[in-house]
């Protein structure tokens, strides 16, 4: 009695969710013709006009599992992150990750140094540098692409803080630099990794004080670990006392260094 109220179960079952079994052991839902192992069919319709923030639709046939819901992923899902990516491991094991990681991130209007720091650049033969002008801080949980994108305003005087009229060239520049990485990286710590850079002259005695944006940006794929990435100003001059020169470094407007990752 209790073996043909079991069938009677799985039998009810599959009425209930419409589901079919191939030949070829293969499982259908709404299909007496199932393709794959589990094979999804209906007519196309749209769910909703949009899925989370996104303009895109949710099409129906589709399927729904719990496990990966915001409820049970609370730190992958926000209110500005809606919708991300579906991973699968090599056991064939599903998980959702974020699909962005923002670290540091100013609007193009915001100012991320609100005082300026005075580099005074003498003839020593190589570049001088700032301390620190920005720094960030920031841990991967996976191998991921990290986006480095950075604006440093440059202010370039001469060594009395007047305006450069002899015609001669100095150069300014702007630094990026790992101050911790994990070995596995490979990252080369406390030693420029990208730069930006230009050269200045005026000869114009009534010329104007210039204030110039330097760009240090590069993208990089690194492994999950922790790092720490510093922003710097830097200047060099001629070998002579008389080329010695001043640069204020962030005392424009714009300053800022983002810091972005989109998981593998």
């Amino acid at each position: 009695m209790k073996n043909h109220i079991k069938k009677l179960s799985l039998f009810a079952v599959g009425i209930f969710f419409n589901m079919n079994y191939g030949q070829s052991g293969n499982v259908g839902i709404n299909t007496e013709n199932p393709q794959q192992k589990l094979h999804v069919s209906g007519v196309k319709n749209v769910l909703v006009s949009n899925i989370g923030t996104t303009s895109i639709p949710l099409i129906a046939p589709t399927v729904r599992i719990d496990g990966l819901n915001s409820t049970n992923n609370s730190t992958v899902f926000s209110a500005a992150n809606t919708t991300n990516p579906l991973y699968v491991n090599t056991s064939g094991d599903t998980s959702v990750k974020k699909g962005e990681e923002r670290f540091s991130y100013f609007a193009p209007q915001s100012d991320a140094i609100t005082t300026g720091t005075t580099l005074n650049v003498t003839a020593v033969g190589g570049y001088v540098v700032t301390g620190n002008l920005l720094t960030v801080s920031f841990t991967l949980n996976q191998r991921s692409m990290v986006f480095f994108s950075s604006v440093l305003t440059a202010d370039v005087r001469n060594a009395s803080g007047g305006t450069i009229s002899d015609g001669n060239e100095r150069a300014v520049a702007s630094v990026l630099q790992f101050t911790s990485a994990p070995a596995s990286s490979g990252i080369p710590v406390n030693t420029i990794y990208a730069s930006d850079g230009l050269a200045f002259a005026n000869r114009v005695a009534g010329g104007s004080v210039n204030t110039f944006k330097l760009n240090s940006t590069t993208e990089i794929v690194l492994p999950a670990g922790s790092y720490t990435v510093v922003l710097k100003g830097a200047g060099i001059c001629a070998n002579q006392a008389a080329d010695n020169f001043r640069v204020i470094f962030g005392a424009g407007s714009g300053d800022r260094f983002n810091i972005l990752a989109k998981p593998l």
